[in-house]
């Protein structure tokens, strides 16, 4: 009786798994299709600056609703498993390492490490596709017709593991703490609300949207700097033992001063915070669901 209960609880758990990771895999993929424009307009604004020290003048890129999806083809492929990583790891990790602002950072920092294996490739192959329009060929790190065709172009120019993966850690040093401050500014925040809101035990929908909203754009705007290095770092040429996060973020500072650090954060903002409200109200509404 104590195995067919040990068995019946493990396939709880597996059906729970797979359920947080459905649900995941929609909702960040929905909220994806809806900011990648944005999210476009934030990568070119990332490299821009170095586009001008390298020739002197930008590239105007693709303005056109088409030159704004540039890249959605891999987002498309990679997103859900990735979302659906993240999902997993966020229920996980809030049951493993419990409440409270360390739990809730660790939950944060879990997720984005079960995640991170899917987005870094992601990343590499929508950011090239993004940004080659306004870098030059002395500038970018390659030039691609489609996603299939930039993967293609990276394993066979680069290797599997040191082109797709590129800036894998860079990508880490950026999400590790933006998931930690964002958890922690979501949890207190929705903690607040139900304290506040006796009638119910479950957290409205849009109540974990604006939660999501407001902690997505604190810690993207903290992490800015972070993430235009690695943007850069991804996309852009380096010479040996210069593609790093903290040669970059001096490079940066030097030739384009500290403001340059901050170049397409509105947009990344813009991006980010409702990609996290739509995400999130729809997780939260398809867990509410059943």
């Amino acid at each position: 009786a104590r195995d067919a209960a040990r068995e019946a609880t493990n396939g709880e758990n597996v059906t729970s798994v797979a359920r947080e990771g459905a649900r995941g895999a929609l909702a960040g993929v929905l909220s994806r299709a809806v900011t990648h424009p944005l999210d476009t307009m934030k990568a070119r604004a990332q490299v821009m600056g170095a586009a001008r020290m390298t020739t002197g003048s930008a590239r105007t890129g693709g303005g056109h609703a088409r030159g704004l999806y540039a890249g959605f083809g891999a987002v498309a492929a990679f997103a859900p498993f990735a979302s659906g990583a993240y999902f997993i790891g966020l229920e996980s990790g809030s049951r493993w390492f419990g409440e409270g602002a360390a739990g809730a950072a660790a939950t944060g920092a879990w997720a984005q490490a079960l995640a991170g294996v899917v987005y870094t490739p992601m990343d590499v192959i929508k950011e090239r596709l993004q940004t080659q329009s306004v870098l030059s060929a002395n500038a970018r790190a390659g030039a691609y017709t489609h996603w299939i065709d930039a993967g293609r172009m990276i394993i066979r120019e680069e290797g599997a593991f040191r082109g797709l993966f590129r800036g894998y850690w860079a990508q880490n040093f950026v999400w590790w703490p933006w998931s930690a401050m964002y958890f922690v500014i979501y949890d207190a925040s929705r903690r607040a609300f139900a304290n506040v809101n006796t009638d119910s035990d479950a957290v409205a929908p849009w109540v974990s949207s604006a939660c999501a909203t407001g902690a997505a754009a604190a810690a993207t705007t903290a992490t800015h700097p972070l993430d235009l290095a690695k943007t850069r770092v991804q996309t852009m040429k380096f010479a040996p033992g210069e593609a790093s996060l903290v040669r970059v973020l001096r490079n940066v500072v030097a030739r384009e001063g500290v403001r340059g650090l901050f170049a397409g954060v509105g947009a990344r903002v813009a991006s980010v915070a409702p990609g996290s409200a739509i995400s999130f109200y729809i997780y939260e509404t398809l867990k509410q669901m059943g």
